[in-house]
C-alpha cells in the first residue's frame, strides 16, 4: 500500500473537460468561475453544503458555493476527503493534516485516513473501537476516522505508555500502523511493580482478532504460555495452589514458556529459601501440566530417579522414608554425611539408596567415601523398592542398609553381629564358614561353626575342642 501526502494541485485540464462535457446530463448546470466551479440548480439558485454527481463522481459544494477541493469534509457526523479535482476519494488511503474543528491534541498534526466503497472515513462510531481489515491486515481507527497507533483501548481510546495495562490492541508506530495479531510483541514498559527494572521488557500475544492475551493460558507454536491480567507473559516460577507439586516453571523473561521434561533452574525463594538465596541451580523434571515431580520416585526412558519435597532429583547417599502404602511415595530424605548417619535396625519403610550423578538411582555394588572413609554398599537389582540398600546375608556377606559389615582394616577378622548372632568376616566381608583357630592381627584365635557364627574367640590360645 503506497501512501502518499496531499498536495494542492489546481484544478485539471481533464477534470474541467470531464465537469464541462456533463453539464448537460444534469438537471442544473455547472459554472466556471475562472479556476472555482460552481452548480447552478434548475431553479436559478447556485448549491451550497450538498454533494452533487456527474458521470458518477461525487462534488462536494461548500457553505459559499463552491466546490471543494483537497478537503476533508464533515458531513452528517461522516467523514469524506476530496481530491484536487474536487471528486470524492474511495477505497483509498490519505494522511492529512488533522483540521482545527476535531478539537483535541492531535489538531495539527498528520494523521492516516482511509475512505472506503463509500467514500467515508472508516471510523469508531460506537462503545468499542472500529476494527477494519484492508489489503489483508487490520486497522484501528478513532471517532474522527484516524489510523490509531500504540496502545488502544477496546473502547478505542488512545492509551498512554502510562497506562498501557489498559491498552486491548496495540499498533506499531514505526511499521505501517496495522494491529499486531497472531503475534509477539516485545516491548519496554514503566512498571513500578517490577524490583529489578523499572522499565522492564514484556513478551506480548496478540490473537488472530487482534486482542492481546490476557489472564489466560495458552498454546502457541506447540509451547504453553501464562499471560497475568496485564497480558504480560510470564516467567520463572509460579505456583497454582498451596501444594508443593504445583510449581511449573516458565523459564526466563527471554524465553517465557512452561517447561515440561528434565529442566535446570534456581528455585523460588517460596520453594528452597536456600538454593534461592545462594544462586544454586537444580534439575526438575515435570509432566506434559507442567507440574513438577516431588516427593516421589518416578522411572523416565527406563531409569530410576527419586525427587524430594521440593522437586530437587536427589543425587549422592540419601536415608529416604518410603510411605507405607505406596513404595513410591517419599516422606522423608536426609543425607548420609557420616557412619552413624546411617539407620539402625531393620524398617521396611526406611532406607538407604545410592543416586548418580545425573540422578539415577544405583544398583549392584559401590565403593562410596564416608568423611574420608571408603565402605563397600551392594543395592538391590530387584525387588521393591529397586536400589534400596541390601540388608542381611548376601552372597556371603553381610549388609546393614547396605553397607558390607567388614573387620576393619589390618585386623583380618572381625566379629560382626547380625540379626541376635555373631559373625566372624574378614577385612572384604567375606564371612569365614567352618573355620578353626583363625587368627587375627591381634593374636587372638576364632573358630566358627559351618553358617559363619562364632563358636569360641577371641581366645588367647589355639582352640583344643573338636568341633
Amino acid at each position: 500500500m503506497k501512501r502518499a501526502g496531499f498536495s494542492c494541485a489546481v484544478l485539471t485540464a481533464a477534470a474541467l473537460m470531464t465537469l464541462g462535457s456533463a453539464a448537460t446530463a444534469f438537471a442544473g448546470e455547472w459554472v466556471a468561475e475562472g479556476t472555482e466551479w460552481r452548480y447552478l440548480e434548475n431553479n436559478g439558485t447556485y448549491a451550497a453544503d450538498s454533494w452533487e454527481t456527474d458521470n458518477g463522481v461525487s462534488y462536494y459544494i461548500g457553505s459559499d458555493g463552491y466546490m471543494l477541493r483537497n478537503t476533508l469534509i464533515e458531513d452528517n457526523e461522516n467523514y469524506y476527503y476530496v481530491r484536487s479535482s474536487g471528486a470524492m476519494l474511495v477505497n483509498e488511503w490519505r494522511f492529512l493534516e488533522n483540521p482545527e474543528w476535531q478539537g483535541d491534541e492531535w489538531v495539527g498534526e498528520g494523521s492516516w485516513y482511509y475512505f472506503g466503497a463509500n467514500g467515508r472515513a472508516v471510523r469508531t462510531t460506537g462503545d468499542k473501537v472500529r476494527i477494519e481489515e484492508i489489503g489483508g491486515k487490520r486497522y484501528a481507527f478513532d471517532q474522527y476516522g484516524r489510523m490509531m497507533t500504540g496502545w488502544i483501548s477496546e473502547s478505542g481510546e488512545y492509551v498512554t505508555e502510562d497506562n498501557w495495562e489498559e491498552g486491548l490492541y496495540y499498533a506499531d508506530p514505526a511499521g505501517n500502523g496495522d494491529l499486531i495479531t497472531s503475534n509477539w510483541l516485545l516491548l519496554s514498559v514503566p512498571d513500578a511493580d517490577n524490583e529489578e527494572d523499572d522499565y522492564p521488557s514484556y513478551y506480548f500475544y496478540f490473537s488472530s482478532n487482534a486482542k492481546k492475551a490476557m489472564d489466560t493460558e495458552r498454546t502457541i507454536g506447540g509451547k504453553d504460555y501464562l499471560f497475568d491480567s496485564r497480558g504480560v507473559t510470564q516467567y520463572g516460577w509460579h505456583q497454582d495452589d498451596d501444594e508443593a507439586q504445583s510449581w511449573r516453571y516458565f523459564g526466563t523473561i527471554e524465553d517465557p514458556y512452561m517447561r515440561t521434561g528434565w529442566f535446570e533452574a534456581i528455585p523460588d525463594e517460596n520453594l528452597d529459601s536456600d538454593d534461592y538465596n545462594d544462586g544454586n541451580s537444580r534439575w526438575y523434571y515435570s509432566g506434559s501440566n507442567g507440574r513438577i515431580v516431588t516427593s516421589e520416585f518416578k522411572t523416565i526412558d527406563g531409569k530410576t530417579y527419586a525427587f524430594n519435597s521440593t522437586g530437587e532429583r536427589i543425587t549422592g547417599l540419601k536415608v529416604i522414608t518410603l510411605d507405607g502404602e505406596n513404595s513410591k511415595t517419599i516422606t522423608g530424605v536426609s543425607s548420609v554425611d557420616y557412619l552413624d548417619d546411617i539407620p539402625q535396625g531393620e524398617d521396611a519403610t526406611t532406607n538407604v539408596f545410592y543416586f548418580n550423578s545425573d540422578g539415577t538411582v544405583k544398583t549392584g555394588n559401590v565403593t562410596i567415601d564416608i568423611d574420608g572413609t571408603n565402605y563397600d554398599f551392594s543395592f538391590r537389582s530387584s525387588g521393591s523398592p529397586r536400589g534400596a540398600g541390601v540388608m542381611g546375608i548376601d552372597d556371603n556377606k553381610i549388609y546393614d542398609h547396605g553397607r558390607c559389615l567388614t573387620a576393619e582394616e589390618d585386623t583380618k577378622y572381625q566379629v560382626v553381629s547380625w540379626d541376635g548372632n555373631r559373625y566372624l568376616v574378614n577385612e572384604s566381608g567375606a564371612i569365614q564358614k567352618n573355620r578353626k583357630n583363625l587368627k587375627d592381627a591381634d593374636g587372638y584365635y576364632y573358630c566358627t561353626n559351618k553358617d559363619g557364627t562364632l563358636l569360641h574367640g577371641p581366645l588367647d590360645d589355639r582352640c583344643e575342642e573338636k568341633h
